[in-house]
């Protein structure tokens, strides 16, 4: 009886190693795979820049992904579609993804125009995309001053810095703000912002969130992370497209 016990107490033990070297291997292969994998679909909203040109902001959406070509809904100007005749090469963002923004150069290949159908540009398909940024909405570093008043009643504590002023920006976003201050507010403290975004001339005014903040030593002051709570959304918008303009250049590259 005790060999029948001592077998079975030894066949259960092999099972769990058996298990064990499976999960290992199991964890190994999962981290071995690639961290980013982009996959293009239909639907996908997209921004398109064609190259040489003024840097107008064309909106659409992938209609249909082929093995080397991409089928787009044709940009639009004022109602009006816009012909890009085959060649002409186009740079194009790939938007409102939880990983990121991703774009590409390429060009197009074809423009069909049928009067039963709307408007499609056809692209090649890249062989290599490049993320951005990983945020949906992409930051961009950058300076000018910011007009703040911090509302009292949110104050944790007493601070240094006058409760009113104007300070310099470290980085903007669709999302939120960074502000270099001389010293360190509480978390959730709420601040009313005004300023004018750059090269554009549109002022905007919102209501921000303390979120974060880190001592930056160059500056000798800290970087302040605010959250818009309050902002309209086509200040947002304008925001989100003044950004993209000043993002640096594309890296790391990855495999479609």
């Amino acid at each position: 009886m005790n060999v029948w016990l001592r077998l079975s107490d030894w066949l259960k033990k092999l099972a769990e190693r058996f298990e064990e070297k499976a999960k290992a291997g199991a964890k190994v292969k999962e981290t071995n795979r690639p961290k980013e994998q982009f996959v293009f679909k239909p639907a996908q909203r997209y921004e398109m820049y064609v190259v040489g040109r003024p840097r107008t902001v064309y909106k659409g959406r992938i209609e249909d992904v082929g093995e080397d070509t991409l089928v787009l809904s044709a940009p639009v100007e004022r109602s009006v579609p816009v012909f890009l005749p085959k060649g002409t090469k186009v740079i194009l963002v790939i938007v409102g993804l939880p990983s990121g923004r991703y774009e590409f150069e390429t060009e197009v290949v074809a423009f069909s125009e049928q009067d039963d159908a709307l408007p499609e540009l056809v692209l090649r398909k890249p062989k290599v995309i490049y993320r951005k940024q990983r945020r949906a909405k992409p930051r961009a570093r950058i300076y000018f001053k910011v007009r703040y008043r911090i509302v009292e009643s949110t104050l944790k504590r007493q601070v240094k810095i006058p409760l009113q002023g104007r300070v310099d920006a470290w980085d903007l976003s669709a999302m939120g703000i960074a502000l270099l201050i001389s010293d360190e507010l509480p978390l959730h403290t709420r601040v009313r912002l005004d300023f004018v975004i750059p090269d554009m001339g549109i002022p905007v005014r919102a209501v921000a969130e303390v979120v974060n903040t880190r001592w930056e030593e160059y500056s000798r002051k800290y970087i302040t992370g605010l959250l818009f709570l309050d902002i309209l959304e086509e200040d947002r918008a304008h925001i989100d497209k003044y950004v993209s303009l000043l993002l640096p250049k594309q890296v790391d590259g990855f495999i479609v």
